[in-house]
């Protein structure tokens, strides 16, 4: 039965393709760069678009711009809770002239859908309104809820999105899919982990015509720390046995997309990134104070704990002239690859693909940790070209956009049929 009512409702994704494509576009035209992060312009849209179909969205605004939209159907309420996640934020454009096309223009060209958010993620976010749209305008009775929750800030940490939601139990969900972007033969079923620390380094000061031989100079001691840092890539991180397999085969990929042989180790060791550096105050005083900001990112199998901890051994000779605050602390993440909710995307991706997708784990953070991270099935599904994210010349592929609508439509019909 269930397979039935799959094939009638990608028969309609098709007759509504136009409109998905148009919606795609409207999206587009819409700025809604983070920072500064004002939603109020695009949650409107979509809230009025959505009440065309029947669909009333509570909205939930945890500081001034900071919109939270969630819609839902289905008759049986308590049973189970497929979430739909999107965010309605996108980086900022970045240089202009840059662009081969205006950034915001919401173009069709050759196939492809053009603008800033095209990948990440106004096509998968089009692709989840729609299909809520079809399902409630089709009066498809679901064995449970599917909900619709688009969140504004997942490009600054989703402090006032998905974490603000799941922090308030105002959304309950047994599985999830976040329509970011992998392209459609693959599924992100996991992430790193990050430790983001500040370290204040502190020197002894005097003149600076008495140096080296006089006081302690804190930016050059910082330098050694720095140093002393990078030796965290050489630790080496089994991952749990259920993915350990997924996550060999996802170096090869990292390599192959960042072009960048060897890069793929990533995935089995930390990274270390010095962002920041501030030290010394006058060109002639020998500098008392040097502070950094470190990006650590923590592959799957190695905690913040464990993290912490190896810092403090690497730093120990360092202990009287060194402090570290944590910023923040994430933990690694995935879903396992036998659950059910792995299970219905690839069948549904090879029912309508005709293809095996590759299950791959990712080497950046998103919204799906506030989800993982609480016992929930989630994975990353959705329509992109990989390589334009956050960079000049954003672009999708139109059928890819319609696809990928496909797929989420089946996807819930399976799991709340």
């Amino acid at each position: 039965m269930s397979q039935q009512l799959k094939e009638e409702v990608w028969k309609k994704i098709d007759a509504y393709k136009n409109n998905i494509i148009r919606f795609t576009c409207d999206l587009i035209k819409i700025p809604s760069e983070n920072p500064p992060g004002d939603m109020t312009e695009i949650a409107e849209f979509i809230r009025n678009h959505l009440e065309k179909y029947g669909l009333h969205c509570k909205q939930y605004e945890p500081e001034k711009g900071k919109i939270n939209l969630i819609c839902s159907i289905g008759k049986n309420r308590n049973e189970s809770n497929l979430v739909f996640n999107g965010h309605m934020d996108v980086v900022p454009v970045g240089e202009r002239e840059k662009w081969d096309f205006p950034p915001f223009s919401g173009e069709v060209k050759n196939g492809y859908i053009l603008g800033r958010g095209a990948s990440d993620m106004k096509g998968g976010l089009a692709g989840i309104i729609s299909v809520m749209e079809l399902l409630a305008e089709l009066e498809v009775e679901l064995n449970g809820t599917l909900t619709l929750t688009l969140v504004p800030d997942e490009e600054t940490g989703g402090k006032f999105g998905t974490g603000w939601l799941m922090m308030r139990g105002i959304i309950k969900p047994d599985a999830c899919i976040v329509a970011e972007p992998t392209g459609l033969t693959f599924i992100d079923i996991g992430q790193r982990g990050a430790l983001w620390i500040k370290i204040t380094v502190r020197g002894f000061p005097t003149h600076g015509s008495l140096s080296p031989y006089k006081g302690e100079n804190a930016i050059l001691t910082a330098c050694k720390v720095m140093n002393t840092l990078l030796r965290l890539i050489e630790v080496e991180v089994k991952a749990p046995d259920d993915i350990i397999d997924i996550v060999e085969k996802s170096k090869l990929m990292v390599e192959a997309l960042i072009e960048e042989k060897g890069i793929g180790r990533i995935l089995s060791s930390p990274t270390v990134n010095v962002g920041t550096i501030r030290g010394g105050n006058k060109i002639n005083v020998v500098p008392d104070k040097c502070e950094m900001e470190v990006d650590i990112r923590l592959p799957i199998g190695f905690s913040v704990k464990e993290a912490e901890e190896k810092l403090e051994e690497l730093l120990k000779d360092f202990k009287d002239d060194v402090s570290i605050n944590v910023i923040a602390g994430i933990e690694p993440n995935y879903t396992s690859p036998t659950t059910r909710l792995v299970s219905l995307i690839k069948r549904n991706i090879k029912e309508i693909l005709g293809i095996n997708p590759d299950v791959f784990v990712q080497w950046a953070s998103s919204d799906a940790r506030y989800f993982r991270l609480k016992g929930i099935p989630t994975i990353h599904y959705g329509p992109a070209e990989v390589k334009g994210i956050h960079g000049y010349n954003e672009r999708v592929r139109v059928e890819d956009v319609v696809t990928a609508a496909k797929v989420y439509a089946g996807v819930a019909i399976d799991f709340l049929a």
